[in-house]
């Protein structure tokens, strides 16, 4: 018989969750430019934790299983257009529009149906459950329909650890970035692309930055994200140098002690920006805007749109001196933090 969910009574509520792939079936490749299957669920992570309201602080995406170190928010009510923003990010353009006609009151339900329509949604956010279910559910759908299987693809249900807030949080936090390290699947979590601290740094994304500070105990807008990252490569590579287990790989005590003690957790300006480039290029496409725009232009075949944020390929400035990289179909700037 199932046990039911431990549910914290403090706001906001810390959770470690982790689940596993049927049969140990390796799905994921996270070393190398990755693959499909891995940016596919880290995308759809990240735009249902907008959707449901469930903050991830941090992340671990391991070829045959996942951690995730979620937050919990008490409970808020929301306005229209505040559903409407998470639906946009979960559905986009499309599902924002479909769902404001119905809000208005424009369908043929008029005002019962907007209503429906709301509780619909809000059911579907602030819950860790619902989170999950639709993470493991929608990957397992895609998945499925991709390879063209059918039958489960998770082996269980998944696992949550209700976690306390300050040294614990902490703690777990630097457990889950330091996993691909003790896997073998990297020597510094900074060189892997699945993970909280390894997208922070490369790709620059904003929630697991302002996530990773939390974790550190800072509250929003407390302190810049060089002295967030600094402080916490230090922790990785104090806890990093002990194994778990005696077959799990470790940081060699040499290294970390450079990392600590000389490098003060800083990252030399020319090794930051090689994260970003090997984060963000995939092997595509570096150089002016002007040139990332021209590529991409020539991959979407004519009166196909650009891609998310992109400018015009008219707007762009050849020769510049900052460099631009193809993220997800559109150009960047390699220093640029893409959202």
């Amino acid at each position: 018989m199932r046990q039911p969910r431990r549910l914290g009574s403090a706001h906001p509520c810390f959770y470690h969750c982790f689940s596993r792939v049927t049969n140990a079936q390796r799905l994921f490749e996270g070393t190398g430019p990755g693959s499909p299957e891995a940016e596919h669920f880290v995308g759809l992570l990240h735009r249902l934790a907008t959707f449901c309201g469930i903050p991830v602080l941090t992340y671990a995406l391991l070829p045959n299983h996942f951690h995730l170190l979620c937050e919990v928010p008490p409970p808020q009510p929301l306005s229209d257009p505040q559903l409407l923003e998470r639906v946009d990010a979960l559905d986009g353009a499309a599902g924002r529009r479909a769902a404001q006609r119905v809000l208005a009151g424009q369908s043929p339900g008029g005002h019962l149906a907007a209503q429906a329509l709301r509780l619909r949604l809000t059911a579907r956010m602030g819950s860790l459950s619902r989170f999950l279910q639709e993470l493991k559910g929608r990957f397992a759908q895609w998945y499925n329909r991709r390879h063209g299987r059918f039958g489960p693809l998770w082996a269980e249900r998944f696992k949550s650890l209700l976690v306390q807030d300050g040294t614990a949080l902490q703690a777990v936090a630097l457990y889950i970035d330091l996993n691909p390290v003790r896997a073998g699947l990297c020597a510094d979590p900074k060189d892997y692309r699945y993970c909280g601290y390894g997208e922070a740094l490369g790709a620059g994304r904003a929630s697991l930055r302002a996530g990773l500070a939390r974790a550190l105990g800072y509250e929003p807008g407390q302190t810049s994200w060089a002295e967030v990252g600094a402080e916490y490569r230090c922790l990785l590579f104090r806890a990093g140098v002990v194994a778990a287990k005696p077959e799990q790989a470790v940081i060699e005590p040499e290294v970390a002690r450079r990392v600590v003690e000389q490098e003060k957790g800083a990252l030399p300006a020319g090794v930051s920006l090689g994260c970003r480039l090997r984060f963000l290029t995939n092997g595509l496409v570096l150089g002016s805007r002007r040139f990332v725009e021209e590529q991409l232009s020539r991959w979407r075949g004519p009166g196909q749109p650009p891609g998310p944020g992109a400018e015009p390929a008219g707007a762009a400035q050849g020769g510049g001196a900052e460099w631009f990289v193809c993220w997800r179909g559109r150009a960047v700037p390699a220093r640029g933090a893409p959202g």
